[in-house]
């Protein structure tokens, strides 16, 4: 019955979405093949157009200009939605017509969603948060909140969604052998104490509000790229607060209230208790995943079609969501000069013999000689990125050289060149020009306008590139400084400061690939929870995995740091002064701590997808198998194995053998 309902409701609405479809490509096709010059003189006088023997246009049509002085239409894509506007059905949400797979999408979930919720015996339930959804939403409606009735229907959807999920995976784990049976006690556990509850319904709460706390007057790529950005991290940092609780929990007070005996009197080795336990948990971050996950693909579908502001910043607006956040790219990076070895030993040289209290030290340190070559090549790569203004007339540039787009060329996808300058004082209330060549060639010279401080976006077509795969781009700095501040107003990039970016893939598996990474990460937090349970209390193992969690976090960054902390030499230590010897231990002690935190753990903190689904870079399948065998497999499999060996040799049960 709930499947015939769900047909008879999107059967309508796939019809209607599948004829919209087919009408847009055909006018489309018009408009841009051998006909488009009679199709647009013809709704140029009448405003209307015949295809197929069916009529579309609109009165007001009539004398729009819609060739250019090449006899081409100006813009096909958008002469098809206003052609079409009147074709559009109200009663269909606009952003289920952009696709008619979605509708498909939807209905295979809605069907699966209610048959499992019968099959489960959850359609008491099921009734119950429709009611709840229904009465909620006609009453916010009524006293003119739509935000709150929407946040009171995403709740009671999540709610019941999670409530399901569990269920289900409750009843797969109901097998008499040992892991998957301790996988189902985990998941008892987690919908019944409090301490799990207290997470999820933060979770199931915080989600559906995000939306509402959307700035409505913001660019819509703003908005979207806020979503991804609070929803995916809120997501994570409660699943991971809980994966940590939960997991030291479930373990710590097992053998703080004996009830380890229990389990490990029967037929249940130690790996086997440990793997029924993380196989629990990371089933309960696959459950929260995929609510979260779902809850926010199916908003930003509909966020993507949301109005925006009129004119061309609008558009300009509508494109950068569809080319810059939703999409997945690939960012490449201009190659730079580097100093050789012999260059670098050569003006270390130089730079020792200049400083007099260098030069009169007779050994200088390895650490502190690799930091100085660390600073002779940074400053040289400075100088690439460096760009003097206008001199007597005279402009200065510099090139830079990007390789491996044979990708992009053969895709034909226009590049998106993402600069951003610093001049001066870099106010940001100031404007500058720059001009910008590809490839050498004098007729693809052009000028922009940028404000120092703030990133900015051309867009280069993808036959510029060369059979090769390479572009080059010159950049010239058009600033002239007045004559009293001559040679000031040198225009300079930080690293990363220019890069490319191309489509590589869309958004739909970008999205996929990671939540795939974010479930690794708390798969390896997990398993480290259960190993420090198994020798510390419960408090103490909170703290010992939270801490690494933090430090792991931090590692990228913490890398960074290391390069500007440099302790001071021994040889310039006098051992007879207590602070000096204090305080060269100390940062000593710091350094080889911080260097052996970042060895450890970068490889978990450099996995950032939602940064790369914000700014709609590709999360590719080779970062995502990577992290699944460092951190999913090895890192896991590490902590399971020492939790194991903590179990074997630790003495959880004394018999006094009376009684």
């Amino acid at each position: 019955m709930l499947t015939l309902g769900i047909v008879i409701v999107l059967a309508p609405l796939l019809l209607s979405s599948y004829t919209l479809h087919q009408h847009r490509a055909d006018l489309y096709d018009l408009l841009t093949g051998s006909e488009q010059h009679v199709a647009a003189l013809q709704l140029e006088e009448t405003g209307f157009i015949e295809i197929r023997g069916q009529r579309f246009g609109d009165e007001r049509l009539k004398g729009f200009q819609i060739l250019d002085e090449n006899a081409m239409v100006i813009d096909p894509a958008g002469l098809t939605s206003l052609v079409l506007r009147n074709e559009v059905p109200r009663w269909v949400p606009t952003w289920l017509l952009q696709d008619p797979n979605m509708t498909i999408v939807i209905g295979v979930i809605g069907i699966t969603w209610c048959s499992i919720a019968v099959w489960l015996g959850l359609f008491p339930m099921l009734l119950y948060a429709s009611t709840v959804s229904i009465l909620g939403w006609n009453y916010f409606r009524w006293i003119d909140s739509p935000n709150a009735a929407n946040a009171i229907v995403g709740m009671c959807l999540l709610g019941f969604s999670f409530h399901l999920l569990i269920t289900l995976l409750r009843f797969s784990f109901s097998s008499a052998s040992s892991i998957p049976a301790l996988a189902r006690g985990v998941m008892l556990e987690a919908s019944r104490t409090k301490l799990s509850l207290t997470f999820v319904t933060l979770l199931l709460l915080i989600l559906p509000l995000i939306p509402v706390l959307l700035d409505p007057e913001s660019p819509l790529r703003h908005r979207v790229q806020t979503l991804l950005s609070r929803s995916l991290g809120s997501t994570f940092t409660i699943a991971a607060f809980l994966t940590v609780f939960l997991g030291c929990a479930t373990v710590a007070f097992e053998i703080r209230d004996r009830q380890i005996w229990q389990i490990l009197t029967k037929p249940v080795s130690k790996l086997s208790y440990l793997l029924g336990k993380w196989l629990g948990l990371i089933s309960l971050n696959l459950v929260i995943l995929t609510v979260a996950g779902v809850s926010v693909f199916m908003y930003l579908q509909y966020l993507r079609s949301a109005p925006v502001a009129s004119g061309l910043q609008g558009d300009l607006d509508r494109l950068a969501v569809e080319e810059e956040v939703l999409t997945a790219r690939i960012e490449s990076e201009p190659i730079f000069d580097m100093l050789s070895n012999e260059q670098l030993s050569a003006r270390v040289e130089l730079l020792i013999e200049a400083d007099p209290e260098l030069r009169d030290v007779e050994h200088i340190q390895v650490q502190l000689r690799k930091k100085l070559r660390e600073d002779v090549q940074e400053q040289f790569l400075a100088q690439q990125r460096s760009i003097p203004p206008m001199q007597n007339g005279t402009v200065f540039s510099q090139t830079y050289v990007f390789e491996n787009l044979q990708h992009a060329k053969n895709s034909g996808t226009p590049l998106a060149f993402k600069y951003r300058f610093h001049i001066g004082s870099s106010d940001e209330h100031a404007t500058f020009r720059a001009g910008l060549v590809y490839n050498d060639d004098p007729t693809t010279r052009h000028a922009v306008t940028y404000i120092p401080t703030m990133t900015h976006v051309t867009m280069i077509p993808a036959y510029l590139i060369d059979d090769s795969g390479v572009l080059k781009i010159s950049i010239f700095n058009l600033y002239e400084p007045p004559p009293k501040y001559f040679g000031i107003g040198t225009m300079n990039f930080d690293k990363g400061g220019i890069e490319l970016l191309y489509r590589a893939g869309n958004f739909e598996g970008n999205f996929f690939r990671a939540m795939l990474v974010l479930w690794v990460k708390l798969a390896f937090l997990a398993a480290l929870a259960l190993c420090a349970s198994t020798f510390l209390s419960f408090p103490v193992a909170c703290m010992v995995t939270l801490t690494v969690f933090t430090c792991g976090t931090l590692a990228p960054y913490l890398s960074d740091s290391l390069q500007a902390y440099v302790p001071p030499p021994t040889s310039g230590v006098d051992f007879t002064n207590i602070g000096q010897v204090i305080q060269w231990a100390f940062q000593n002690t710091v350094r080889v701590i911080a260097t052996g935190m970042v060895f450890l753990l970068d490889g978990f903190g450099s996995q950032r997808p939602t940064d790369q689904l914000v700014e709609g870079t590709l999360v590719s399948w080779s970062s995502v198998l990577r992290g699944m065998l460092t951190i999913g497999v090895l890192w896991s499999g590490l902590s399971l194995a020492i939790g194991t060996l903590v179990l074997k040799k630790r003495q959880l049960a004394i018999y006094s053998g009376s009684g």
